[in-house]
């Protein structure tokens, strides 16, 4: 189903102009060698355009629609020349004291003298003369500035034009030359039946390189190639993309499709997997729109606007149609020169959302205005690190990601390594906060049976529920305030979190002690009231359990979080209607 529906989305994309014709793909070109009319060499000029990366600007080369690029590999892969951009070894024969350079210009002579014998334009005659004349020792008396020179001998990529900077490959004479050359393949073509497209059509034997993936080789690494016998098929030894026959024209549409994606927008990082999204009809209003959802701002008006609505459960601006529409996920990361699908998934364009709008409902919790409105996968994954860390992301497991976005999107249960991620972090830093308070509460309303709690996974406060453990959280929370108001500090959480929330009954009744002497000293009334109707709640069994599970203990969590944020609510209300009566007074 992947290269399928990346052929579709090529199909698409080539019909709105976005990619070429098979035998065409985007090329990252430095330099240009601008060539007279007699095929001499007049100058080499830089293609390079400034792009600022972070609070960097680095010069980084240009992307042209070229002929595509040969896949290299093995021992003689320098007898495989590209047609008009390759690297200034192929192309000039640089350096010249480089006697495999030289190899490889010969290479690229042949090939260019072969396609080109047929085309009748003045600049295919002008890149025949080049081929035929051009000496690699004559590049010193053009003049080159030394740091070209130096990246050319390094490999650089260049392509041809004339004077006037017109490229060779948009010259309709060589172009259908390079056309023709491609539809018909090499002399050791192999024919058969495609298993993407099921037509009869030439097999490609090595695949083009994808780009872009996080983490992969700068140079491309293949989703599809087969070089040992561990990788091979019964009577297909050394024949690798024979072992599963894929059509260069199906070929040439899927890797053109997915480099497309991963040179876009429509990509983002989670954990170790590279995603890219897209509808088989390109159509950019959804893609958009989904890549919201995945890695939006709370600034974006979009998901800010898409969001109340789904919130109230109001249907979105989209027709029925276009929530019918296929729309694929994929997620992809690196190994070694290939790729490996983390994960595929096709659903409707409105499945996806629906799926999506779910999860962030059941992530609905009380919170300052102040904070992070929309959790996006990303920043629920950067609440399972730690905050010292200094590359968070990195550190975040990389099976997670895979496994909390495809939650996410079909609706499945939660990873408990979130869950069980979340607990170990609270322990760590003795802090809740709203991120983790409504990762437990996603999680417990999704992947438990919460028929007897169900009323405390609620966005706020529950003061009727007589949950024990959600009780007991409230009660924590009451005695560490109770502390604050009597010292103007507070060291209950560093001390008590983790075994109060784990053995409540270690700590609790040394806590109710100690609070006595906190009320006394403060005079609260409000702490010593709270106290006693927590108290009372718990009333009716064991008030003190022995020992919490996990499930119980993320409840502790999240009483306790539901009550600290009734406070700082009260704390505000109180304000405000403190600077209400003040401004009545001064009227």
């Amino acid at each position: 189903m992947i290269l399928p529906s990346l052929v579709s989305y090529y199909e698409a994309l080539e019909a709105k102009g976005e990619l070429k014709r098979p035998g065409w793909s985007i090329v990252r070109v430095s330099y240009a060698v601008l060539l007279r009319p007699d095929g001499s060499i007049a100058d080499i000029v830089s293609l390079k355009k400034d792009e600022v990366r972070g609070k960097k600007t680095v010069s980084v080369p240009q992307n042209l629609f070229a002929p595509a690029p040969v896949v290299r590999a093995g021992s003689l892969s320098w007898t495989r020349a590209n047609f008009l951009c390759d690297t200034a070894a192929y192309m000039l024969g640089i350096p010249p004291t480089d006697e495999m350079a030289q190899k490889k210009f010969e290479t690229a002579k042949e090939l260019h003298l072969c396609i080109l014998k047929n085309a009748d334009s003045a600049a295919a005659e002008t890149l025949r003369r080049f081929f035929e004349n051009h000496q690699p020792t004559n590049i010193a008396a053009i003049g080159i500035p030394d740091n070209i020179a130096a990246e050319l001998d390094k490999g650089a990529v260049v392509t041809f034009a004339d004077e006037d900077g017109r490229y060779m490959m948009d010259d309709p004479e060589i172009a259908a030359a390079w056309d023709a050359a491609y539809g018909n393949g090499s002399d050791d073509a192999v024919t058969g039946r495609c298993l993407v497209t099921g037509r009869e059509d030439m097999i490609a034997i090595l695949h083009d390189k994808i780009k872009g993936v996080e983490g992969a080789q700068a140079c491309g690494a293949t989703l599809s190639s087969f070089n040992a016998p561990a990788f091979e098929s019964y009577g297909k030894d050394g024949e690798q993309g024979l072992n599963a026959p894929v059509g260069r024209y199906a070929m040439y549409a899927y890797t053109s499709a997915l480099n497309y994606l991963l040179s876009g927008r429509h990509r983002t990082r989670v954990g170790d997997a590279t995603v890219v999204w897209w509808t088989l009809d390109a159509d950019d209003v959804c893609e958009d729109f989904f890549g919201d959802f995945l890695y939006g701002s709370d600034d974006d008006e979009t998901l800010n606007s898409a969001m109340k609505r789904i919130l109230r459960g109001e249907p979105l601006d989209f027709s029925e149609t276009t929530l019918r529409k296929p729309f694929c996920i994929l997620g992809i990361s690196p190994n070694a020169a290939r790729l490996s699908v983390r994960f595929f998934y096709r659903d409707t364009f409105g499945r996806f959302i629906d799926n999506i709008a779910a999860h962030y409902r059941r992530l609905e919790i009380d919170k300052s205005e102040k904070q992070r409105r929309y959790l996006t996968p990303y920043r629920l994954l950067l609440e399972t690190v730690s905050p010292n860390v200094q590359n968070r992301a990195k550190a975040v497991s990389p099976l997670l990601g895979g496994a909390l976005l495809g939650a996410i999107l079909n609706d499945w249960r939660y990873p408990e390594a979130l869950y069980e991620s979340v607990l170990i972090r609270i322990r760590a830093e003795y802090e809740v906060p709203s991120g983790k308070a409504a990762i437990i509460k996603a999680y417990l309303i999704k992947n438990t049976n919460c028929g007897s709690y169900k009323e405390v996974l609620s966005m706020a406060l529950n003061e009727e529920s007589t949950n024990r453990a959600y009780v007991l959280g409230r009660l924590f929370a009451a005695l560490e305030n109770a502390q604050y108001h009597a010292n103007n500090s507070s060291n209950i959480r560093e001390r008590y979190m983790t075994s109060a929330s784990a053995t409540p009954a270690l700590v609790f009744p040394s806590m109710l002690q100690t609070a006595n002497h906190h009320l006394a000293k403060s005079g609260s009334v409000a702490d010593a009231k709270l106290i006693a109707t927590l108290m009372d709640k718990l009333e009716g069994g064991v008030p003190f359990p022995a020992r919490l599970n996990n499930t119980e203990q993320g409840l502790f969590l999240l009483g306790y979080y539901h009550q600290t944020q009734k406070k700082f609510r009260d704390i505000e209300e109180a304000k405000n209607n403190k600077s209400t009566n003040k401004d009545n007074t001064e009227v």
